[in-house]
């Protein structure tokens, strides 16, 4: 009989089905690695808060067999982040890393920069690394962000940029002893070549997206839009930059004061500096959290991603995709997700004005928009479905411990 092949895996947080984007991705993998002959050790790095261990020991109940071990740690800080680098205490995770060195791993795989950085301490025969948004691109970007909303804050963009060049300095570093990483966003191919690194590839993740889409409706007379996820990330930092400085003054002068609309729509409160912003702006309009948000976009005329930050693979547009809705968006999104084809499955613009432009053919031309909606959500069934996402991963899997 074949001996099982024996797993371990590293996580920053606990997998869930719905909450978090990057733990609902990692959720969907390891849906499929249980579905394997594997023996499987599962390491969870814990934040202090109660809500943390909360989900961890519901996970650990619907998940343990005597095949799938799950074993966490609790930590309120691993990274310490210095002027002229950051170092890993691992004395919080200590019996993760013993447990780990006693499993004798086949494979140890890392899901993001953190858990990787820790399996540097467990041997394995192969090491297998999938990263989300790239630490030193979001921290960078936040800086300047920061710096456009608070210019007198010039020394606190320093601060940020020196962080950025030292979590550079750790994914080198860490990533050169994996046998194999996955990037989660097209574009961060060329990220890990400027940091001298040759084993990584882009692959698409697995979204699950459970609501089914609504059927074709009629549009609004007044040209309607939707903005939609998480309000103070930085995709969405980008994009309501852009939208004010960018779109908005073009879309008054095309439709006229109050003569479109656009929806924003999520969980929490806007920025600060954007509440002010827009407050004799009455076209946007603040929605809060959908409760139904296929039928809401289904009597939009697209769905906005104005997002010009050059980071990531948004999970916004996959569910916009899902839903048969027309995604216009800046053509820098197309850098992460290269499924996203001007005119052809979404509608990307280069600038405001561009934007505009999309945005008034959609409204105008209802059979184009239709058609490259539809090719949109063939994208997400193809690429970004789980069934499609995960059994890719679950090959590369295999591939690996096949050596």
């Amino acid at each position: 009989m074949q001996r099982r092949r024996r797993i371990v895996l590293c996580t920053k947080g606990v997998p869930d089905e719905r909450e978090g984007a990057s733990l609902v991705i990692i959720y969907n993998f390891l849906e499929g690695i249980r579905t394997q002959s594997f023996d499987v050790l599962h390491l969870v790095i814990l934040d202090e808060g109660h809500k943390d261990h909360e989900a961890f020991e519901a996970y650990r109940e619907s998940v343990s067999t005597d095949h799938f071990e799950v074993l966490a740690a609790t930590t309120r800080k691993l990274v310490v982040q210095g002027a002229r680098e950051h170092r890993i205490d691992l004395s919080p995770v200590a019996k993760l890393i013993e447990r780990g060195r006693e499993f004798a791993a086949d494979l140890f795989i890392a899901f993001d920069i953190l858990p990787a950085w820790l399996g540097a301490e467990i041997p394995a025969a192969r090491k297998l690394a999938w990263l989300g948004d790239l630490n030193f691109q979001t921290t960078y970007y936040h800086g300047l962000y920061g710096l456009q909303e608070r210019p007198w804050r010039i020394f606190a963009f320093a601060k940020y940029w020196l962080a950025a060049r030292n979590w550079k300095h750790v994914y080198a570093r860490v990533l050169s002893s994996y046998n194999e990483v996955i990037v989660s966003a097209a574009s961060s191919e060329e990220q890990l070549d400027r940091l001298g690194l040759r084993n990584h590839q882009y692959c698409p993740y697995p979204w699950p997206v459970i609501d089914a889409p609504v059927p074709y409706r009629a549009k609004p007379d007044t040209p309607t839009f939707m903005f939609f996820g998480n309000l103070v990330g930085l995709g969405s930092r980008s994009a309501l930059h852009f939208m004010v400085t960018q779109v908005y003054s073009p879309l008054v002068k095309l439709w006229g004061p109050g003569g479109f609309k656009i929806l924003l729509a999520g969980r929490g409160n806007l920025p600060e500096w954007f509440a002010e912003a827009i407050k004799d702006k009455p076209e946007f309009v603040r929605v809060g959290f959908v409760e139904n948000l296929p039928s809401t976009l289904a009597e939009c005329h697209a769905a906005l991603v104005p997002i010009d930050v050059p980071v990531g693979n948004r999970t916004r547009i996959l569910y916009a995709l899902s839903q048969s809705t027309l995604v216009i968006a800046h053509e820098n999104v197309a850098l992460g997700n290269v499924a996203l084809v001007d005119g052809q499955t979404c509608a990307l613009a280069a600038s405001g004005g561009e934007f505009v432009a999309r945005m008034k053919r959609a409204v105008d031309d209802p059979l184009w928009a239709r058609r490259v909606a539809e090719a949109g959500r063939q994208v997400y069934k193809d690429l970004f479905s789980p069934e499609k996402a995960t059994a890719e991963f679950i090959a590369r899997t295999n591939r690996l411990l096949e050596g």
